[in-house]
């Protein structure tokens, strides 16, 4: 009961702290990315698209806290199955859109003759498309086989035990297409991106003399200003495979212990396990704005001159000095 009660403690402390500062954060980071500064950078639509999703899945992950926690709110078969339903849609999402820019990245570094056939805005909206009518296929089954049950007057949503067979076979097929598909290729793309890009840098370290240096000095910008973006996309896309791992593989553990062994006990030790991974995965949904503002250049000067520029709204007359200096900021790449 100790252990219990302390996860519960810090379930009631911490999902509300990563609910609200990661929908603050993926709102200012949605504003940046479609605002006329980087609204034609590389993987714009892909970020934004991420954040969203992201703010969808934390607004779902409070409700679902909320009734357990504090208030019995989902007290109707309905809004189970809806809270239910966009919980797995945003999840698969989540993960598909990382798999998107990496995938841009992956082209963009290792093989950039394909850059400006793959790498396009209407190619990410397509994809973008893609994925959710893909995700509203294929998780439609939540919307049938989630329920409501009452126990001492406390409705709880949960699963319907008629579709347990079938839920189980879910998991498995759930765990196939959230994990192991996407986190190989995140694994992969990202182990040949940085690579190739730290032999790019060996290279442009060492052959070029001050007359090469001249000739080549607007390529070479161009190629920083890539590595720039893809320092920070790598690192999105490796934090969120770190954080998102210890529940992934907890996940997959159980699935296979309880294949082997359906009649095995589960202990409390398993349970803080269970919690603190999970406590991992809910922040992977929180993180994103923070690599942004810490790593990328771009966005931090985007983010300043839109702060800027409602501080000029809103009658600091001020800054009009700063305003005119940076108001030919570049995109990201």
């Amino acid at each position: 009961m100790d252990i219990y009660n302390a996860v519960k403690i810090m379930r009631n402390i911490l999902i509300p702290i990563i609910v609200f500062v990661g929908v603050f954060g993926n709102s200012v980071s949605m504003s940046v990315f479609t605002s006329n500064y980087l609204r034609r950078s590389s993987s714009s639509t892909f970020l934004v698209a991420l954040a969203c999703t992201d703010n969808v899945f934390l607004i779902c992950l409070f409700v679902t806290w909320f009734d357990g926690s504090v208030d019995n709110i989902l007290n109707s078969v309905r809004s189970c199955q809806v809270i239910s339903y966009l919980t797995f849609v945003s999840s698969f999402l989540s993960v598909w859109f990382v798999v998107g820019f990496t995938s841009e990245r992956y082209i963009a570094i290792c093989h950039p003759l394909r850059a400006k056939l793959f790498c396009t805005q209407v190619r990410e909206r397509v994809a973008v498309v893609i994925f959710i009518m893909l995700s509203v296929v294929l998780y439609n089954f939540a919307s049938w086989t989630t329920d409501v049950y009452t126990s001492k007057d406390i409705t709880r949503c949960t699963y319907n035990i008629k579709f347990i067979k079938f839920l189980n076979i879910v998991t498995w097929l759930d765990t196939v297409v959230t994990m192991l598909i996407p986190f190989t290729l995140i694994f992969f793309m990202n182990m040949r991106v940085a690579c190739t890009a730290a032999t790019f840098q060996e290279k442009r370290k060492g052959c070029l003399t001050p007359r090469d240096a001249r000739r080549v000095k607007h390529r070479a910008l161009r190629s920083k200003q890539q590595m720039r973006v893809t320092r920070t996309l790598l690192l999105v896309s490796t934090t969120f495979l770190v954080l998102n791992l210890p529940s992934h593989v907890f996940k997959l553990s159980s699935l296979i212990s309880h294949f082997l062994n359906p009649a095995a006990s589960y202990q409390m030790a398993q349970y803080l396990i269970q919690e603190i991974s999970q406590i991992f995965y809910y922040a992977s949904f929180s993180m994103n704005f923070f690599l942004y503002a810490l790593y990328g250049k771009h966005f931090q000067r985007s983010l300043s001159f839109m702060y800027e520029s409602m501080r000029l709204r809103l009658g600091c007359n001020d800054r009009i000095k700063y305003l005119e200096r940076t108001s030919t900021l570049r995109s990201w790449t």
